[in-house]
């Protein structure tokens, strides 16, 4: 005999799966600001016990600094800092870095070289003794990759803790350009923490415009107890004002106890929002 209130109720179930499969997912966006008490209230966690005194202080462009959601990363939002514009990020990676065709994200603010482009964060607050480190989550992306590595086009990318420059890779290494790609001609030398984006084919090419970015990564530094202690995130055009670099810091990260890892980007809630296609392609491209 068949029973019709069981078909009835599977029918339903399942429509209910599809649905939930068919949703769109919440679109990666970002929003400019350069308001400091923002930016502060987004980048402090709860694990917070033990500092206090918190200010924010900026360097930069006004259109350089933001807030994300939604992002590619596995991050869920937070703040991002860029040595362009902030708002530029999301959209399709469509263009190759040939600066005679010119490239998805290409914002120069002003003089060129050591001095060009300068985006910084100062965050200032008091450690007391029952506190010994500061955590926090943070990937590195730039359209500088892959070409430009080991090139003097290194856009320069600090975490300073009290004048100490912390951002590691998972082996020790500073976050560098070159660190994460040695030889654009010898794709085997990658860094492990490195992750290719290319035009059109990259693993989050219909998501951000940014041609390369780090696995998620943990800052991790000790803290002056007693005192007065600064965190600078720093970013800068090295070379030239071309090809925009970004750092994003997870929201509510930033604290006094260690977060648990972040799981790998574009997991399946990332690749059904972008749609994207997992390649890593060689581009031949030249700088003017």
């Amino acid at each position: 005999m068949i029973n019709y209130q069981k078909i009835a109720a599977l029918t339903a179930a399942l429509t209910g799966v599809l649905s939930l499969l068919a949703a769109p997912a919440m679109a990666f966006s970002v929003g400019a600001t350069n308001n400091t008490e923002t930016l502060k209230t987004k980048l402090l966690g709860t694990n917070t016990a033990g500092l206090s005194n918190f200010s924010v202080s900026i360097t930069g462009n006004e259109a350089a600094f933001g807030t994300f959601t939604n992002d590619p990363f596995g991050l869920t939002s937070g703040v991002v800092l860029s040595t362009g514009k902030v708002t530029d990020i999301p959209g399709q990676n469509r263009k190759d870095n040939v600066m005679t065709n010119g490239s998805d994200l290409n914002t120069d603010f002003g003089p060129k070289g050591e001095k060009g482009d300068l985006t910084q964060l100062n965050l200032s607050f008091f450690a007391n003794c029952t506190v010994e480190k500061l955590f926090f989550e943070y990937v590195f992306a730039s359209e500088e990759f892959p070409e430009f590595g080991g090139s003097e086009f290194n856009d320069s990318f600090e975490l300073l803790l009290n004048g100490t420059n912390l951002a590691k890779l998972s082996d020790g290494k500073t976050v560098t350009i070159s660190h994460l790609v040695p030889d654009p001609n010898n794709r085997s030398k990658d860094h492990s923490d490195y992750i290719d984006n290319p035009s059109l084919t990259g693993i989050a090419a219909n998501i951000i415009k940014l041609d390369g970015f780090t696995k998620v990564l943990g800052f991790e530094g000790l803290l002056k107890q007693n005192q007065t202690n600064v965190l600078s995130i720093r970013i800068q055009d090295v070379g030239d004002g071309n090809l925009d670099s970004a750092v994003f810091i997870k929201g509510g990260s930033l604290g006094t106890v260690k977060a648990e890892a972040v799981p790998e980007p574009m997991t399946v809630g990332g690749l059904m929002a972008g749609g994207a296609m997992l390649a890593a392609g060689r581009k031949l491209r030249r700088r003017k």
